[in-house]
């Protein structure tokens, strides 16, 4: 009877050793499981922070593309806004300042899917938004009064006094805002003043 009693200790021995092993397994397998998710959303992060810088430096092409389009616009309908008759909201130039919401985005575009959009390269849509920084009743006939100007700076001449002094005409100021939306619903704003 001695000789089964040992045998018997030997056998639970083995079983407490399976369960410890098995604890220890599901353990390796929940913090590989964490690893690999923990990767993924790094990688997944990285990738948005990417998108968005892609995003950012679209603007630039946008900002670039506002200004061209300013010269047209200040050469023949500064007092008015552009394009010609459209409604609040869908127009890309605004002869005054408008009113902005925390962020400093122009409240006029309550919807940015009615203001023009262009492509930028295969993967981002700008759009922007000008406004003149003016401000009073329309129209403004004497932008140095009603609007936001830089003051001629001088062109050479004699800092003698009583001598001529040159000095260029004053410039409007105007803001340009750029919305830039791209892939995984990346959106970027972007503001920049402009002197014309």
């Amino acid at each position: 009877m001695r000789s089964s009693q040992p045998h018997l200790a030997h056998a639970r021995e083995r079983g407490i050793v399976l369960i410890v092993v098995l604890i220890g397994i599901v353990a390796m397998t929940l913090a590989g499981i964490a690893l690999i998710r923990g990767s993924q959303t790094s990688s997944m992060i990285a990738g948005n922070f990417a998108f968005k810088q892609a995003s950012l430096a679209a603007t630039d092409t946008a900002v670039e593309s506002a200004f061209s389009q300013l010269d047209t616009i200040v050469a023949g309908l500064a007092g008015a806004n552009y394009p010609t008759g459209c409604a609040l909201g869908a127009c890309i130039y605004y002869t005054t300042r408008q009113a902005t919401d925390l962020n400093g985005i122009p409240t006029a575009v309550g919807d940015w899917s009615t203001v023009p959009s262009a492509l930028v390269n295969t993967s981002y849509t700008a759009q922007y938004v000008i406004d003149r920084l003016c401000i009073g009743p329309l129209p403004v006939t004497d932008p140095t009064v009603g609007c936001f100007v830089g003051q001629g700076i001088g062109a050479g001449g004699s800092r003698k006094v009583g001598d001529t002094s040159f000095a260029s005409a004053p410039q409007v100021y105007y803001r340009v805002t750029v919305r830039v939306s791209g892939p995984r619903n990346t959106v970027s704003f972007a503001q920049a003043i402009v002197a014309k």
